[in-house]
């Protein structure tokens, strides 16, 4: 056998399909259910990671990319993360645990010395003028608009760097609110 007649030997390993799926459906859909809902209260993703980072998370626009798209699982998030992205999307404790089927974190107990002396309530927010007009034109059709405490909640995505231009934006981010069964805290 000559040199040039040599020819290594080469295994041939046949591709088998894997068991595991390419993706996993329920990190998409936990995607859908962010995106949906950062683009339902008018942010985009630099505005959103914003708002993570005043509730103490520092993530990236791509890391949020990643979660939305279900290529980073939002289950293998840490639980910091997510409180603090249940926080920012609106969900209460009992609705995130609903949508997503993941760990809640318990909140903790009071202190006993603060049980006793109830929690100042929040300086209301001055109303736009757009969100006073969207009052007057379907506070009727829609009675929920003309609640105080539903007022303060829409002001407060104001305040978070949403604009609403006209009393049509205001309904609209009402409408998807109540769509999507978020409600304003209660403190009762």
């Amino acid at each position: 056998m000559t040199l040039s007649t040599y020819r290594p030997y080469r295994a041939v390993i046949p591709m088998v399909a894997s068991s595991a799926p390419d993706h996993d459906a329920r990190a998409e859909e936990h995607g859908r259910l962010i995106k949906e809902r950062r683009l339902d209260l008018g942010l985009n993703r630099p505005s959103f990671v914003a708002e993570m980072a005043r509730h103490g998370q520092d993530i990236t626009p791509d890391y949020l990319n990643k979660l939305e798209s279900g290529r980073a699982p939002l289950s293998r998030a840490s639980l910091s993360v997510r409180e603090a992205l249940r926080a920012v999307l609106g969900f209460s404790s009992e609705q995130w645990q609903e949508a997503t089927g993941l760990y809640v974190s318990p909140t903790t107990a009071p202190h006993p010395a603060s049980a006793a002396a109830p929690a100042p309530e929040p300086e209301p927010l001055d109303l736009p003028d757009e969100l006073l007009e969207a009052v007057s034109l379907y506070g009727k059709r829609f009675p929920d608009l003309t609640d105080p405490k539903w007022q303060q909640f829409l002001a407060s995505f104001r305040a978070r760097g949403m604009t609403g231009d006209t009393p049509e934006d205001w309904l609209d981010l009402y409408r998807n609110m109540a769509r999507h069964g978020i409600q304003p805290e209660r403190r009762d």
